[in-house]
């Protein structure tokens, strides 16, 4: 084996490896973007303290999902985002207020070249009704059916939308 393949052998396997050890189990990835910014987390972080982004009444808001790849995932909408509720058989907690609505659901259809985060990703898009005045917020969350040693359905972190 020349020494040139070697060290090529070897650079490839710690780059898979130090990829695939960023993932943590049981955390998946809920970004929102609007006119102004972005809210939610890549990929990592789970607590129960809702991210904030002000949007702007009938923009279109690009929801995205980085999880694995072809498994399910669901966004679900509230009026509010107060609740920290663990669920049992869920990993994480349901930030979201009762009652849910369904905005989608499918499966992470795309392959991500961020191998930091399952290596799948979704986006979604979302209209803010036009004519909702100042001041109205709603909050989303989404949840992924995530892989690994103890598989099973996990929340993400929750983005409330504030029309500004």
């Amino acid at each position: 084996m020349s020494t040139s393949f070697a060290r090529f052998t070897m650079t490839a396997i710690l780059l898979a490896a130090s990829a695939h050890a960023q993932i943590v189990m049981d955390r998946f990835g809920f970004l929102v973007t609007g006119q102004t910014g972005t809210a939610g987390e890549f990929c990592w972080t789970f607590d129960c303290t809702p991210r904030q982004l002000a949007v702007v009444s009938g923009e279109t808001l690009t929801m995205r999902i980085n999880g694995p790849h072809q498994t399910l995932f669901a966004i679900g909408a509230s009026l509010g985002a107060s609740n920290c509720i663990p669920i049992p058989g869920f990993t994480n907690a349901l930030i979201l207020d009762v009652p849910i609505i369904v905005l989608s659901f499918g499966l992470i259809s795309q392959q991500s070249p961020i191998l930091a985060c399952w290596g799948g990703t979704e986006t979604v898009q979302f209209q803010v009704p036009p004519g909702l005045p100042t001041g109205v917020s709603f909050a989303t969350q989404a949840i992924a059916d995530l892989q690994g040693p103890t598989p099973g359905l996990s929340f993400s972190v929750a983005v409330v939308s504030n029309v500004q």
